[in-house]
């Protein structure tokens, strides 16, 4: 029956809904009206009046007019004041206080209505009797509401997924009352490490404690979600949270770190990827990120890539004079382009779909922008893919050969800086993308070497950054999604790992520090096993890692080393790197050519290229690569 009533009341549309809401307050308001009416004035007494009938014929003093009144301005105020919208999104305290500056309104209603000469009252009584009707209104539709939402809109728990908040605060206060809005979740309190708060309740849902009582919560609720709702903590601090909540094993998510600005809006979001990774980060400085940008023409090529568009919104936000973005992709432009409409400097920002192995193209570009500094993000970079035969020529033309004309253009016209985006797999590389990028640092440090050159050349190298296009993590995260197993090659396996956020940034200061012909490479860290990576995010998934042969749980399958992959990542060749003014950025001088020998070097791999000799082409770049077989 109960249910019934439920289903019935839930399925109306949402005027119906509103217009029972008005007849409800309605009756609440006449009702309460009559009786604030006769205590204020002791009208009703059994042992004066002997019956009811007389008792209203006393009240007819009392004009229908003003009681007309009194009921269209308390609607029109809870109207006005969204009362009846805010009931559908979260039925709590907060909303009905928010009533509390137009109840002023309805009170001076009922003392205007009262004193009138038809009513027999005195203004003092009047105000009595609307301070009175006030307040029971008051209490009156909070209790009549909260119990309305309690009894349509709050779900069952076996429907809906149990949640912890953590943190008590102002954030998780609001958190509390947009989850009241989803019937998809089951609030069941606050988590907060505040001890002078354990017990309280706050919109109803109590502090139950610290975090270790969540190890109790996660064994009545085995699907528990712990929401983190704090904003003003440090990376440490938050990373030090998660590593907490990772031991018991429940589903982490969080609202948006940046949570509190006036664009933001309040949402529940997985944890974000740079949560995962323990590192330190160092603010950037000021007069590195602007000397090469502020006020000049950059070209920026691989512009939509994962690399490449966050270098071309922090450069956006540099103030350059001119901003030229390529990709090769109109998909990736497209996107990146959607991102810069909101800008105001958009109209200096140029969008243009070219293939930088063209090399007509790619001189119509330098011939059309006067640049003043290029950074050259676009590579191909996927291993497996470019260790096959079918692929060996694309990975040389676009990493090497494209790579080698953009040097020659960037001194034929003056360019003043041209820094590549290297990579760690260019050091000892088994395989052929890094091999490829090394060619690309090699093409770069002949030029500089080319005395007449006015153009300063400089290759920043770094590893995997988190979230890039081909990054192991968002493939765990769907691998995860989808009941698992997660696929590792080697349990042993290790990796560099760095935020695209903090790389863009390192990448525009090292170029900065460029006297010419220098390798940066930047800080990333201690290298992290794969392994214990994919267990970490298994763990922050709600799920238990599962041992081979278990039921329970994700498990880890190793799949065996692929095709050029190494054990083992290296950022260096020599092992003397200096140190810069840059915490965060070291560089090393390496071994190098001169351009006659790069030149060669180019002409005689274009020669077996175009007779299908890769194992001559192969020969060729081992001679130059060291590393590769």
């Amino acid at each position: 029956m109960r249910e019934n009533i439920k289903v019935f009341f839930i399925n109306l549309t949402r005027q119906q809904k509103t217009l029972l809401l008005i007849l409800s307050d309605l009756l609440v308001f006449n009702y309460i009206f009559f009786i604030a009416y006769f205590i204020s004035f002791n009208f009703y007494s059994f042992s004066e009046y002997e019956n009811t009938f007389f008792v209203f014929s006393k009240f007819n003093k009392f004009n229908v007019y003003h009681v007309l009144f009194i009921n269209f301005i308390s609607i029109g105020v809870i109207a006005l004041s969204n009362g009846y919208k805010s009931f559908f999104r979260s039925s709590n305290i907060a909303n009905l206080i928010g009533l509390s500056r137009w109840l002023g309104l309805i009170l001076f209603s009922f003392s205007l209505a009262l004193s009138a000469k038809s009513s027999g009252a005195s203004f003092f009584e009047s105000i009595q009797t609307g301070m009175m009707g006030i307040s029971i209104i008051f209490f009156g539709m909070y209790i009549l509401r909260m119990f309305a939402f309690n009894f349509l809109s709050r779900n069952s728990e076996k429907l809906s997924q149990p949640i912890i908040i953590y943190g008590a605060g102002q954030a998780g206060r609001e958190t509390a009352a947009y989850l009241t809005q989803n019937k998809k979740f089951n609030v069941l309190g606050f988590i907060d490490e505040e001890k002078r708060i354990k017990h309280y309740n706050i919109l109803r849902y109590k502090v139950i404690g610290n975090i270790k009582k969540i190890k109790k919560i996660k064994k009545d609720f085995p699907n528990l979600i712990v929401l983190m709702a704090i904003i003003d903590l440090s990376p440490k601090e938050r990373i030090k949270i998660i590593s907490l909540l990772e031991k018991f094993e429940v589903h982490v998510k969080t609202i948006p770190k940046n949570y509190g600005a006036l664009e933001t809006k309040l949402s529940i979001e997985d944890i974000s990827l740079n949560d995962l990774i323990d590192r330190d980060t160092s603010k950037p400085k000021k007069e590195l990120l602007k000397k090469n940008i502020s006020k000049k023409s950059v070209l920026i090529t691989g512009a939509g890539g994962s690399i490449g568009s966050e270098l071309s919104e922090q450069v956006a936000n540099l103030n350059p004079f001119e901003l030229i973005l390529v990709d090769s992709s109109e998909f990736n432009l497209y996107n990146l382009r959607k991102k810069f409409e909101s800008y105001k400097t958009s109209s200096s920002i140029k969008f243009i779909l070219r293939d930088i192995r063209n090399k007509d193209e790619l001189r119509k570009i330098f011939t059309e922008y006067k640049i003043d500094t290029i950074y050259h993000a676009a590579a191909y970079k996927h291993v497996p893919l470019l260790q096959e035969k079918e692929n060996f020529f694309a990975a040389i033309d676009n990493n090497f050969f494209s790579t080698f004309e953009m040097c020659k253009l960037s001194v034929e016209y003056n360019i003043s800086n041209l820094v590549l985006i290297s990579s760690d797999k260019a050091v000892n590389p088994p395989n052929l993308m890094g091999a490829s990028k090394r060619l690309a640092e090699l093409s770069l440090q002949a030029f500089q070497l080319k005395r007449e050159s006015k153009t300063t050349f400089s290759i920043v190298r770094f590893g995997n950054v988190i979230n890039s296009s081909g990054s192991v993590i968002p493939l765990f995260w769907e691998q995860i999604s989808s009941g698992g197993p997660i696929t590792v090659t080697h349990k042993d396996v290790n990796r560099y790992f760095m935020t695209i956020t903090e790389a863009a940034s390192l990448v525009i200061q090292a170029s900065a520090m460029s006297s010419g012909g220098e390798v940066f490479l930047l800080d990333m860290g201690s290298p992290i096993r794969i392994k214990e990576l994919a267990e970490k995010m298994i763990r922050l998934s709600g799920n238990s890692v599962a041992d081979f042969g278990e039921d329970n749980g994700i498990g880890i399958v190793y799949s065996g080393l692929r095709p050029g992959e190494k054990l083992n990542e290296e950022l260096l060749l020599s092992n003397n790197p200096k140190d810069t003014d840059h915490p965060k950025i070291k560089k090393g001088i390496e071994k190098n050519f001169n351009l006659e020998e790069i030149i060669s070097l180019k002409n005689n791999l274009e020669k077996s290229l175009r007779e299908n000799n890769f194992k001559e082409s192969k020969k060729i770049i081992s001679f130059y690569v060291d590393g590769y077989i």
